[in-house]
Formats: C-alpha cells, sequence, structure tokens
C-alpha cells in the first residue's frame, strides 16, 4: 500500500503550525487557513446532511438547499479517445443519489472559487448499515484518481489503497491507455498529456537547488528527462515531515501532480503527499509497502 512521505506528521498540531507560519510569510496563508480544523482520522460518516439535488459532469453535488460540494482528494475522470464515455459513467454512478439523503463532513470554512466546500460525503442505502464513502467508491471502481490536497490528507491513506485495487484490477479509466502509470524516462508517454494530471514513476537520480528552487532528476539528462520541482519557499513544509530528498536518490518513487511540458516534463510539488515512495520489486500497477526511515536523513537538507 502507498505510504505517504508525511504519515509520520501529527495532521493537527502541523497544520495549525503551517497556517500560521504561512500567515506570517506566504501568499499561500489564504489558501491554508481557509479550511476548517484538520482532522486528526479519517471520518468513516458524515456531521451535517442533505439532500442532493443534481451531480454534475465533475462530479461536483449540488444540494436542494443550494449548496454545492466537491469530493474532496477526486481527480474525475476525462474523455478520452479510447473511453470518451469515461466522465459520464462516473457521473451515472452517482445519479442514483440524486433526490436521496447524503451526510459530509465539510472540510472549509469558505467556498473555493467555483463556490463549492470540499467535504467528504457518504451515503447509506438502507437504516443501520454503514455509510460509504463516494470519493472512497469511486476510486475502487476505477471511476476517478486519487487528488493530493491538503483538506483530503486524513484520508489519504484510505483512498490511495482504494485507487490501488481498481488499477490492480484493471478497472474503469486504468483500462485506458491515456491514464496509464508513466514511466519517468519514457519521453515520449508525456507528449500528449500537458496540462493534465498525471502519475509519474522513476527513480530518483539527483537533487540539485539554487536560491528559487529545488530539482529532482529521473533522467541523466536533467534538460530533457521528468523531473519534478519544489519552491524554496516551500521548503519547510517538507522538512517539517523530516524528509531528506538527498536520501531519496537511488530510490523509486511514484508523483501525482499537473504535468508541465513548457520546460520539458516537469511537475511542481509542494506537500509529502505528492509523493510516494515505492519498492524495487513492484511494477508500476504494483502497490508499495516500505518502511520510511530509510528516506530520512540526520540532516533535514534536501
Amino acid at each position: 500500500m502507498p505510504i505517504s512521505l508525511a504519515a509520520t506528521i501529527d495532521a493537527s498540531a502541523s497544520l495549525c503550525c503551517l497556517a500560521l507560519a504561512l500567515a506570517l510569510s506566504s501568499p499561500m496563508a489564504y489558501a491554508v487557513a481557509k479550511y476548517a480544523e484538520p482532522l486528526g482520522a479519517c471520518p468513516s460518516a458524515g456531521t451535517q446532511s442533505a439532500k442532493v439535488a443534481k451531480i454534475d459532469e465533475g462530479l461536483d453535488i449540488t444540494l436542494q438547499d443550494g449548496r454545492s460540494l466537491h469530493l474532496a482528494g477526486l481527480d474525475p475522470p476525462l474523455p478520452t479517445h479510447d473511453h470518451p464515455d469515461l466522465a459520464l459513467k462516473a457521473q451515472n454512478a452517482l445519479a442514483g443519489h440524486v433526490g436521496a439523503g447524503i451526510t459530509f463532513v465539510p472540510l472549509s470554512y469558505a467556498p473555493d472559487r467555483w463556490g463549492r466546500l470540499p467535504a467528504f460525503v457518504f451515503v447509506q442505502d438502507k437504516p443501520g448499515e454503514v455509510p460509504q464513502s463516494l470519493a472512497q467508491a469511486l476510486l475502487a471502481q476505477g471511476l476517478a484518481r486519487f487528488m493530493p490536497a491538503l483538506e483530503a490528507r486524513p484520508c489519504r491513506a484510505d483512498f490511495l489503497a482504494a485507487e490501488e485495487t481498481a488499477r490492480d484490477a484493471h478497472l474503469g479509466l486504468w483500462r485506458d491507455p491515456f491514464y496509464a502509470v508513466l514511466d519517468a524516462t519514457d519521453r515520449a508517454a508525456f507528449d500528449d498529456k500537458g496540462a493534465t494530471n498525471v502519475i509519474v514513476e522513476g527513480r530518483l537520480l539527483s537533487v540539485t537547488s539554487n536560491p528559487f528552487r529545488t530539482t529532482l532528476a529521473f533522467s541523466p539528462r536533467p534538460e530533457r528527462g521528468f523531473a519534478v520541482t519544489l519552491q524554496q519557499r516551500n521548503l519547510a513544509i517538507f522538512e517539517r515531515s523530516g524528509l531528506s530528498f538527498r536520501a531519496l536518490i537511488g530510490q523509486r518513487l511514484r508523483i501525482h501532480g499537473l504535468l508541465d511540458l513548457r520546460f520539458g516534463p516537469q511537475i511542481e510539488i509542494s506537500s509529502p503527499d505528492e509523493l510516494e515512495l515505492i519498492s524495487d520489486g513492484q511494477s508500476q500497477d504494483g502497490s508499495p509497502v516500505q518502511n520510511l526511515n530509510a528516506a530520512r536523513g540526520a540532516s533535514q537538507v534536501p
């Protein structure tokens, strides 16, 4: 199962400290501070009740009271050349809940720029049944991918495990070549995926830094190969997790993020949640299980 590089962080304490630090030093402050009190564990049921009015093609839920919910931690599928109905299938999987009751845990005090509240949403088909997470159910059916997001951190491990189940069974979008996990050394595999969310696996070969950013290179020719970058102002977020990037050299990593092709294939990360450490014996469709002690150096400097 994927292991968070931030797994040993106490979520409540670290996020509160992070919000305070960013409030003093970074324009990202509002983006962090607007979130509700962070949860210590993935909830198993909602704290508020409502009825569903409609569900759109992006899997956002409009409630009968007018509010809009975004399923936190979820990346909805897009229509592809081989499977143009992927998005419709995901929407139809939720269509039966229109007019029905749900419960949810709101994860923000304020809506996002699209007027949505990120939330963990649950359904209960019959009284007495265990509530089911809508996001986790979609991930397990291969009708969405996990999207690393600050507010989704409490359920990260559960969501990644559900995604892994679907990937191993080649369900839903995992049957589509467009959604294949990309090999960091396969330059051509990136060509048609610019400005889309991708998952990339590769062995970290080098780490370089300048005053503005740190770069993790996965190719012996960094100017052409895949790389992961982070701005130096975000470095403290990784250091708090006890992560030393140099200690990861030689290790295989899985990276989730938005692909940028302007300067060669790159993904910019801002949180340890966007990285997974995977074991050498795994194929690209495999499930990693590895202790993170090897990734923690005495030095906190990448």
